[in-house]
């Protein structure tokens, strides 16, 4: 599951797009002081605003302690800000709290929260919900709910889910198959450096199915793949090109 890899990306998307639900002069000036780089001001103000019950402070301020950005950084108290916010509906800090969940080995309230902050349309949450599915963790397995929930993060220009996508069309797994359709996300994913989803594209050139083959194209996504050490790829590379001109 790949809950580590965007953790902190949520932080920066959070901080940046969160709704602030209602205005909130602490909150406000938290923030001026965040951007000036007066970080232990910022979370002085941002826990005045936290302790009021503004959700998005109490989101910032968790992400703050969470890395001891100006103020003592504090595992559990990041916790505690992160679920108040969560609880208020907070989908980025939902996400949080799955992730600790995941991390902590409690795969039901992983899939839980994971399932809030999906339901509120966060792209990440929906293609981690997808990977639960698929790997039956905290819910029972089933490949149809997960190419529904990739579906939903890959139409919001996620890539990795693009890329199960296609490997859901590919194999046809929850998804009637479709090699045309395996193309289309493959691609989607691979313009935006998925290697695996490069690596299957260049494939799908190579033998011709969902799209006409096309052999510049396949080497062009191979070598794509293959200098970002996409293992298979780079066997493929290996193995075909002492034969090309």
């Amino acid at each position: 599951m790949a809950l580590n890899s965007v953790r902190s990306s949520i932080f920066a998307r959070g901080r940046r797009d969160a709704a602030n639900s209602t205005a909130n002069a602490d909150y406000q000036r938290g923030v001026a002081e965040y951007n000036d780089g007066r970080f232990a001001e910022a979370a002085a103000s941002l826990r005045q605003a936290a302790e009021q019950g503004h959700a998005e402070s109490q989101y910032i301020l968790s992400t703050m302690v969470d890395a001891g950005k100006g103020v003592r950084q504090d595992d559990a108290e990041a916790a505690r800000w992160e679920r108040l916010a969560a609880e208020q509906g907070h989908v980025y800090a939902q996400a949080n709290v799955s992730f600790r969940c995941y991390s902590a080995g409690d795969l039901a309230g992983a899939f839980g929260w994971c399932q809030k902050a999906a339901d509120g349309e966060l792209a990440w949450a929906q293609y981690n919900l997808g990977l639960m599915y698929q790997k039956g963790e905290g819910v029972a397995r089933s490949d149809a709910d997960a190419a529904h929930w990739y579906r939903l993060a890959a139409a919001q220009g996620f890539a990795e889910a693009q890329q199960r996508l296609g490997d859901a069309y590919y194999f046809g797994q929850g998804i009637a198959r479709s090699y045309t359709q395996a193309a289309h996300w493959y691609r989607r994913a691979a313009e935006q450096g998925n290697a695996r989803a490069q690596f299957q594209l260049g494939h799908l050139y190579d033998v011709g199915l969902g799209i006409e083959h096309d052999y510049a194209q396949y080497r062009f996504w191979t070598h794509k793949a293959a200098e970002q050490g996409h293992e298979e790829a780079l066997r493929e590379v290996k193995r075909r090109d002492y034969r090309d001109p």
